[in-house]
């Protein structure tokens, strides 16, 4: 992937785009799986089209990993050696990971399940997500009524199309900072 050495933030930025055309096709397949047609057969077609998903994310995520370390080596402190360059990796890997470990944890806390068939001389039919073991206990079994997974798929959405509509422009002027505004 080659990068422009005096853009690299505008390289991340399409590469973004190209990673933002990867949602429409998560959130199809998810509401697919939703509304029950994972039952079915699909034929290669199906199989196909999710390959060059795939790919297009790949190359996307390829394309936003040359063009970080392109701005990182840019901005670095030269007197610092390679400590300034690996604190700033350190911070975009963190920026990268954290969102989804927050995902992930947030999945099952907007996730509304409720207890069915419990025993009716239970008077509150217990919660799902703090008391499941009670549900059981009741006789009862835990029903996913909206799933999290996609709430939180729709809300990432949401928050990407903000982010490409609102912030992107800002994030892009970095790069035209002086270089020795970046240094220490």
């Amino acid at each position: 992937v080659y990068v422009l050495p005096s853009s690299p933030v505008k390289q991340l930025e399409t590469a973004r785009s190209l990673t933002f055309l990867y949602h429409p096709g998560v959130v199809l397949a998810s509401l697919l799986v939703f509304y029950g047609f994972s039952y079915r057969s699909y034929d290669a077609t199906f199989y196909v089209v999710g390959i060059l998903i795939q790919i297009l994310y790949s190359v996307a995520s390829t394309m936003m990993f040359v063009s970080q370390m392109m701005f990182n080596a840019k901005v670095s402190d030269v007197r610092m050696g390679g400590t300034y360059m690996t604190l700033l990796n350190t911070l975009i890997n963190l920026s990268g990971t954290l969102p989804q470990t927050l995902m992930l944890w947030a999945v099952d806390r907007v996730t509304i399940s409720s207890c069915v068939n419990y025993r009716y001389d239970v008077y509150h039919p217990p919660s799902c997500y703090m008391q499941k073991e009670r549900c059981i206990a009741a006789g009862g079994k835990c029903q996913t009524d909206i799933d999290g997974y996609f709430v939180l798929i729709f809300v990432g959405l949401i928050i990407a199309t903000f982010w490409r509509m609102k912030i992107c422009r800002r994030f892009q002027s970095l790069q035209y900072k002086a270089v020795s505004s970046w240094h220490v």
